[in-house]
Parts: structure tokens; C-alpha cells; sequence
């Protein structure tokens, strides 16, 4: 009986192994499908499809590298606001400041910069001109902040909307722009895109034509290449 019992018996478990060998294979595959999906969702949520049609409604504003020389407010101390480990004058013009922390970067009287971080709420000290949110440097009329595309999406402005004079909508429509960086204030909204202008050259900077606020701006946008 010992010996009937284990020829039959061989059979079933080998049966057994293949089965559960083939319930393991499928939990790996289903497992890797899951992560590839989640994967694809978390690389293709709130990005464009590559050459979208233009599309209306959107808001675009513009910022810029304020510099510390345009500005004469009462100085204001930082201490207490310093990121650690850095070695920054006591204080600053206290609209200087206002607007460091709202561009996220200024340019000092001394020739460095002065930047505001988000997420720790301190300032710091560099010599790298302003750069983006994956460190990027940001390009004068090139580079757009924006939370809902994908980083490096292209962006061409097909019709400015109310209120661009005729020269600077051209020059807004003919740029190349690309999102370079995420908005930290005021964008909210899917369709509001923050235009990088450059670093401030002279005092006034916010009565210039180029220093808009505009809406129903149609806009196109081309997903890149690696992305498709």
C-alpha cells in the first residue's frame, strides 16, 4: 500500500507545485501590472497629450529676480528666518524681502542672490543665478511655472487675451516657452501659468507693459519627447 500510495501521491504533488508556482507567477505579474499602472499614473496625471489643440481660458502672469538695489523700504532683520548654516546680512529692505518671497529669488547689492526656501520658510545665500524647480536655471522669456504639466513641456501662446499691448503679446506668442518650474503662490488653478521675465534692470519694473496680469489666453502645449 506504502509503495501504490506513493506513485499516486508523486503525481498530485507535483501537480501541487506546478499550481502554486503558476498562482506565484501570476501574483508577480499582477503585482508588476499593478506597478506599472500606478506608474503610468503618477507619470501621466495632469499631462498634456503631445500636440494639444490650442486651448482657451487660461491665465498668464509673469515674474522675475527682483534686486536689491530698486529697493528702498526700512530694513527689515532676517534673523531668526536664516536657513541653517548660512552667513547672511542682519537685514534687508523690508519690500525687498516682501518680494523675495513671493519670486522665490533677488538679486543683493553685493552680487549674489538671495533665496527664499518654500518648504522651510528661511532664507539663504547663492551665486547661482535663479534656478528652477529641479535646479534647472531659469531662462528669461523661456521658462513657465506651472503645477498641472510635466516639466519641459513646450508651450506656445496662440492668443494672448484682454489687455497685452500689441508689442508684448507678439513677443509673449513668438517666445519658445517651456515649464521649467513649479508655482509656489497663486496657481492653483489647471490654466495659470507664471512666465519668467528675467532679473530686474532698472526701478519701476511693475508699471512696465511687460509686468501683466492677462486671462483667456489660448494656448497650445507639445508634451516632450520622452514623455510620448
Amino acid at each position: 500500500m506504502k509503495e501504490i500510495h506513493e506513485r499516486t501521491d508523486t503525481p498530485v504533488k507535483a501537480r501541487r507545485i506546478l499550481l502554486r508556482l503558476a498562482c506565484g507567477l501570476l501574483a508577480v505579474a499582477a503585482l508588476a501590472y499593478a506597478g506599472l499602472r500606478l506608474h503610468h499614473r503618477m507619470n501621466t496625471i495632469d499631462l498634456p497629450q503631445a500636440d494639444t489643440a490650442p486651448q482657451g481660458g487660461y491665465t498668464l502672469t509673469v515674474y522675475f529676480t527682483p534686486g536689491e538695489a530698486y529697493f528702498h523700504g526700512p530694513r527689515r532683520s532676517i534673523r531668526g528666518q536664516v536657513c541653517p548654516g548660512q552667513n547672511l546680512p542682519d537685514g534687508f529692505p523690508a519690500d525687498y524681502l516682501e518680494r523675495v518671497g513671493l519670486e522665490g529669488f533677488g538679486k543683493t547689492v553685493r552680487g549674489d542672490y538671495l533665496g527664499w526656501d518654500f518648504e522651510r520658510h528661511c532664507y539663504f545665500a547663492t551665486r547661482t543665478p535663479p534656478v528652477g524647480s529641479a535646479e534647472n536655471a531659469l531662462v528669461p522669456w523661456q521658462s513657465v511655472a506651472a503645477n498641472h504639466l510635466s516639466p519641459g513641456t513646450r508651450i506656445r501662446v496662440t492668443d494672448c487675451g484682454p489687455g497685452l499691448s500689441d508689442k508684448i503679446c507678439a513677443r509673449v506668442k513668438s517666445a519658445r516657452w517651456r515649464v521649467d518650474d513649479l508655482c509656489s503662490i497663486g496657481c492653483d488653478d489647471a490654466k495659470h501659468l507664471d512666465l519668467y521675465i528675467g532679473e530686474q534692470t532698472r526701478a519701476g519694473i511693475e508699471d512696465e507693459d511687460f509686468y501683466f496680469v492677462t486671462t483667456g489666453a489660448t494656448v497650445q502645449t507639445t508634451t516632450p519627447e520622452a514623455l510620448r
